[in-house]
């Protein structure tokens, strides 16, 4: 079998070979066929040409016979008698004319060579009529003479009168002989033949063997195709001739008569195609020895070589088959694309011996991957189990091998996700998802698994694969981290991040029902008392207990959250369809968890010391998507602010009104923010006398000109700025300002001794930095820090007292004094001052207003001048208005005044005469 199919390739390859030169012999064979034809048409068009100058000339013999006898004298009388001998004379000296004559302008003949016995009219012939239309010699008619009895052909010339008249028509009819010596004047050459044949298909002159051919007629298929390459064609056509012999014909209308017959004439055709086929069959016979000798010296020698070469190889195939893949054939052969397929199979066992080795590896891999890997059939019997999966599952191979994935599905995993498994591998695709399995043990896990179909190259499925990871661990984590993230660690309620993410999902859910949803900021109230009071646990502990009541009272589907350190936020939706119900509702939910909040909180270690707190409620309600969460959010912050600044305990909720104060302070804040950076910022100062009316210093007091030229009152912007911040910055400013002006004074003895003293506010005075900023601005001012008063309100020094305290002996060894500002208003604690390093008690303006009216204004600035000159400080009286006042706290010991008694606050450029009393 397999020689004989060898045998056949090599017989092919040998064909495609020769094929190239089989056919370039034939397409010579065609060129050569070509040209033969070719040259025969040219001898045929040539032969036509003669021909037709044969005839020509033939025409105008006749025409020079004609035109002699027209020119005759004998002739102008039209007289018969003479007629008659003129053209007997013309027809003795041509041998080809069988009558000579003339005939009258009705056709009656007048004159003729040869008698005619009766009276004949040629009216209706061709060469009559033609000639009656004057001009030349007519063209020739083939004609049977009605006085002659023979075939020939009859020209018709016209006799002109005097005037040019047409007087009758001259005719001379010619015998076939003369067109049978015309054609045999085309000296033929051998086996060519010529014809002169009627429009009607006889033949009226043939040559060679006229007399056998005259008046044979043509068969009508021959006629026919003669005509048709005679008006249609080129003249040329390949028919049979009239004695069977093939024949290329010239076919041509005579020029001496077109229109009444056919002039042919015929080359043989097998005598010019004859040598152009035999040299064909030689080329093909020489082309059939060269290929068979070819083929036997290839099968001896080719097939010899190939089939040692082939038994080798098919030997090392087989031994590489049967696992030896270092089997190799290396040996050569003398045929270089034999060595480079000896080099290929070799280069192909190293090759698979490489990919075993991978194989091997990969398998190992598989093996010993810390993933599981399973492999089943398209009915899901598992075929293959690595260690992995014993070790996570506790099955063991012989236990899972032959049985269904399904082994470890205890109903966990939910049934969509196999549903949606197997719609995609019966796809074709990839699936990827988690289980929820259990172990052998009935341990449950989850796995995170990406099944895969294994295709053959068709596309058909044989398996399938699956990659499996215990995740179990990883999930545990995430949720951790997720809890991290978004959980507070004490209360164990939602962040800052997820409230905001719940309230936008709240909002959205509110724009696709149109329902109303309500958002609540609870803030405890003085939350950091607890704090300093009882320490940080027992703040925790208050946090954690709300918490966990706010969630107890909440339904499921609200969000509860911590939203600060001390404040709670509460996102409840759907609570009306229209705004009047839902505030009536928000209101009502509002002050139900008021109430439940008033209950005492159990704190301590064993609970046993209950606390009792407040808190300030702040609502924003919400419906569609027109409000953004932040913004919802500080509405809300809003309205907590209020119910705050409304003595706290209180239930607020966000009106327009409120906005426009949020709207006025974001101005506002612009505007502290451009102040800062223009430097619109002006320094007042409010002297400061003693007991004697000598200036002793003054107050700075910030003011803020507004863009219409009035000034904006401190009390509006400076709790704004304490809120965001700014007044730390605004307060470095006033501390610089008021250091350069004490280094103006400083330069006058004058005024050397006089002070100045600077408000310094509770978040300023806290910064980590404040030492190092007041040390930095005394010193690069160059001023003596004992003129430099910083006033202290009993907010700053609330809470941390040891710092407090630590930072206020840090600037006192600076010499920089200190003053309790609005003392009386707040606790006024006696332990605070005997700690706290002030030097001097400032009475708030309050108490000095309505002392003289009031006996419990005038009872505490009494009791305040007491226990200052106890203590040994000094006191100041700001709001001094009157002499009464004034005469007032000076008999009672106060050393220092401030008020409009003394001055207004003045920009220092409008102290010329404070200045001057000092002077003086």
């Amino acid at each position: 079998m397999t020689r004989n199919s060898l045998h056949l390739r090599l017989w092919l390859t040998i064909g495609l070979a020769v094929l190239p030169l089989f056919l370039f012999v034939l397409v010579d064979y065609q060129d050569r066929r070509t040209q033969a034809v070719e040259r025969a048409h040219a001898e045929i068009e040539q032969r036509l040409a003669a021909a037709r100058r044969e005839a020509l000339g033939a025409h105008q013999m006749v025409e020079f016979v004609l035109r002699i006898m027209a020119r005759s004298n004998d002739l102008q009388s039209l007289d018969g008698t003479s007629c008659d001998k003129i053209a007997q004379r013309l027809l003795i000296s041509r041998d080809d004319f069988t009558n000579i004559g003339a005939a009258l302008p009705d056709g009656s003949l007048f004159c003729s060579a040869r008698s005619t016995g009766e009276a004949i009219n040629v009216a209706h012939r061709a060469w009559f009529q033609a000639g009656m239309r004057g001009g030349g010699i007519t063209y020739g008619e083939f004609i049977v003479g009605r006085i002659s009895g023979k075939p020939g052909m009859a020209f018709g010339y016209p006799l002109h009168g005097p005037q040019g008249e047409v007087r009758g028509v001259l005719f001379a009819s010619i015998s076939l002989d003369w067109v049978d010596r015309l054609i045999d004047d085309f000296k033929l050459p051998p086996g060519w033949e010529a014809s002169l044949i009627s429009m009607e298909g006889k033949i009226l002159s043939h040559q060679p063997d006229v007399d056998r051919w005259r008046d044979h007629v043509l068969a009508p298929e021959q006629l026919a195709a003669l005509r048709r390459a005679q008006t249609e064609g080129n003249g040329i056509v390949e028919l049979p001739g009239f004695d069977g012999m093939r024949r290329l014909y010239g076919v041509a209308a005579p020029g001496f008569a077109p229109d009444s017959g056919l002039m042919t004439i015929g080359a043989p055709l097998e005598q010019s195609l004859d040598a152009v086929d035999r040299r064909f069959q030689l080329h093909l016979a020489l082309l059939a020895a060269v290929t068979i000798l070819s083929a036997l010296l290839a099968r001896l020698y080719i097939y010899q070589l190939i089939e040692v070469w082939a038994v080798r190889v098919r030997d090392a195939v087989a031994r590489i088959a049967a696992g030896s893949l270092g089997t190799r054939i290396g040996t050569g052969t003398s045929v270089r694309e034999l060595d480079e397929v000896t080099a290929g199979i070799d280069r192909m066992a190293t090759e698979i011996e490489r990919r075993d080795a991978e194989l091997r590896q990969l398998s190992m891999a598989i093996e010993q991957s810390p993933e599981c890997i399973v492999i089943t059939d398209t009915n899901a019997r598992i075929e293959y189990v690595n260690e992995a999966f014993c070790r996570i599952t506790g099955f063991s191979r012989e236990e899972a091998i032959g049985r269904n994935p399904r082994i470890l599905n205890a109903g966990l995993t939910p049934r969509e996700t196999y549903e949606e498994l197997w719609a995609t591998l019966l796809r074709g695709e990839v699936w990827r998802g988690e289980f929820h399995n259990t172990r052998k043990d009935g341990a449950s896990y989850l796995e995170l698994a990406t099944i895969a179909p294994i295709k053959q190259p068709d596309g058909t499925i044989t398996h399938y694969v699956a990659v499996k990871e215990d995740i179990t661990q990883r999930k545990q984590s995430e949720a951790l981290l997720h809890r991290l993230a978004y959980y507070d660690a004490l209360t164990g309620l939602p962040n800052r991040a997820l409230l905001r993410d719940r309230l936008q999902q709240a909002i959205r859910g509110s724009g696709r029902s149109e329902a109303w949803g309500m958002l609540m900021l609870l803030d405890v109230d003085r939350f950091q008392q607890l704090n300093d009071s009882r320490g940080h646990a027992s703040g925790d502990q208050l946090l954690k207990e709300l918490g966990n009541r706010l969630r107890a009272a909440m339904r499921e589907d609200d969000t509860v959250a911590r939203h600060g350190d001390d404040d709670f936020a509460i996102v409840i939706e759907n609570i009306g369809d229209n705004q009047d119900d839902a505030i009536a509702r928000a209101e009502l939910i509002a002050r139900k968890l008021h109430a439940e909040l008033d209950a005492p909180y159990a704190l301590g270690e064993n609970g046993d010391e209950p606390h009792y707190a407040t808190l300030s409620i702040g609502v924003s309600l919400f419906r569609g998507k027109a409000v953004a969460p932040e913004m919802l959010l500080k509405q809300a912050e809003v309205a907590l602010y209020r119910a705050k600044e409304e003595g706290r305990n209180a239930i607020r909720f966000f009106n327009p009104e409120m906005q426009a104060v949020v709207d006025a302070h974001a101005r506002m804040e612009i505007g502290l923010r451009e102040a800062l950076q223009a430097g619109s910022f002006r320094l007042f100062y409010q002297p400061q006398v003693d007991r004697h009316g000598r200036l002793a210093g003054a107050e700075a007091l910030i003011r803020w000109p507004g863009t219409d030229g009035k000034m904006i009152s401190p009390a509006e912007f400076i709790p704004l700025a304490e809120d965001t911040g700014l007044i730390v910055q605004i307060g470095q400013w006033v501390l610089t300002t008021a250091c350069a002006q004490i280094a103006q004074w400083q330069q006058a003895p004058a005024t050397r001794q006089l002070s100045i003293a600077v408000n310094v506010s509770a978040r300023q005075f806290h910064q980590a930095d404040f030492f190092a900023m007041v040390r930095r601005t005394v010193e690069g001012a160059g001023i003596d820090p004992s003129r430099l008063k910083l006033e202290l309100t009993e907010s700053v020094i609330l809470g941390d007292l040891d710092e407090t305290v630590a930072r206020m002996n840090q600037l006192r060894t600076l010499g920089i004094q200190f003053a309790l500002d609005d003392f009386g208003t707040g606790y006024s604690s006696l332990s605070y001052l005997k700690r706290l390093p002030f030097a001097q008690l400032k009475i708030d303006q309050s108490f000095i207003r309505d002392m003289t009216e009031d006996e419990g204004s005038e009872t505490i600035v009494l009791a305040i001048l007491s226990m200052s000159h106890a203590l040994g400080l000094e006191t100041i009286a700001e709001g001094v208005e009157t002499p009464t006042q004034r005469e007032f706290l000076r008999l009672h010991g106060c050393e220092f005044y401030q008020g409009y008694l003394f001055g207004r606050p003045l920009p220092i450029e409008a102290w010329g005469d404070f200045l001057a009393t000092a002077s003086g």
